[in-house]
């Protein structure tokens, strides 16, 4: 028994002294370039459709007479937007709040397709009208605060130097919330469904309009041989030295 052990050990020895050991000196990455030839019969196969997409979204709706971009607490962009939304369904809806989250590109200076819209809203969102009583519509305005701004249109609100809400302008201040009245908001299906954290519209009841925003935003464009935008204090943050006069 102890012979065999001895074997074992200088067998055990001799193989790790025949080891070969290797030991890197150093290394060097490159890069190998993949070149590849298209295939033909896939390229034949969707060049018409390439060109018959391309066709369409190439297709000059309007002419922007500046760059919009968005941002807060308001933005080009942003008013844009909205404003349109609300011009085009003023008579079912009061005001109009979407997200700068789903504003996912800008509107450049010069002429704007088809493709140029499709780039800003990529999605397929419907615009829908929830209604707001005094509780929900004050949670609202709150949120918005808190942001710093999003998008919104049809009402001023003001806001302390500490970005605490203050007051709200037009057209809640012409609802009589006490008498059960309630403010119609046109928003997006996704944000009427609490996306963004927007929990005063979930479990609302959600007037579908029918339309696509991508679709009305574009709408807007072919009705219009220039479109524009502005910033107008939608959104004010009064400074500490300031006073502002309520509304009852």
């Amino acid at each position: 028994m102890k012979l065999r052990l001895h074997i074992i050990y200088i067998g055990a020895i001799l193989l790790s002294a025949c080891t070969t050991q290797l030991v890197i000196d150093s290394k060097q990455n490159s890069v190998v370039s993949v070149l590849a030839n298209p295939d033909s019969l896939i390229t034949s196969i969707i060049k018409p459709y390439k060109i018959g997409i391309d066709s369409v979204m190439n297709e000059v709706l309007c002419v922007s007479e500046i760059e919009m971009t968005k941002g807060r607490p308001e933005s080009l962009l942003g008013n844009f937007v909205t404003d349109l939304c609300l011009e085009q369904y003023s008579d079912i809806a009061d005001i109009c709040v979407m997200n700068n989250g789903g504003l996912r590109s800008t509107l450049p200076k010069g002429e704007i397709s088809r493709g140029d819209i499709y780039k800003l809203m990529p999605f397929d969102n419907e615009l829908v009208i929830v209604e707001l009583d005094e509780k929900d519509f004050e949670g609202l305005l709150e949120y918005l605060v808190s942001r710093g701004g999003e998008p919104f249109s049809g009402m001023i609100i003001v806001m302390n130097y500490n970005g605490k809400l203050i007051d709200y302008l037009e057209p809640a201040m012409s609802l009589n919330f006490t008498e059960g009245g309630k403010i119609r908001v046109l928003t997006s299906d996704y944000l009427a469904n609490g996306g963004d954290k927007m929990w005063f519209f979930k479990g609302k009841e959600q007037i579908k309009v029918e339309i696509k925003l991508r679709d009305a935003i574009i709408n807007y464009c072919k009705s219009e041989k220039t479109i524009s935008s502005e910033l107008d204090s939608r959104i004010m943050k009064m400074k500490k030295t300031e006073l502002i006069e309520t509304y009852e």
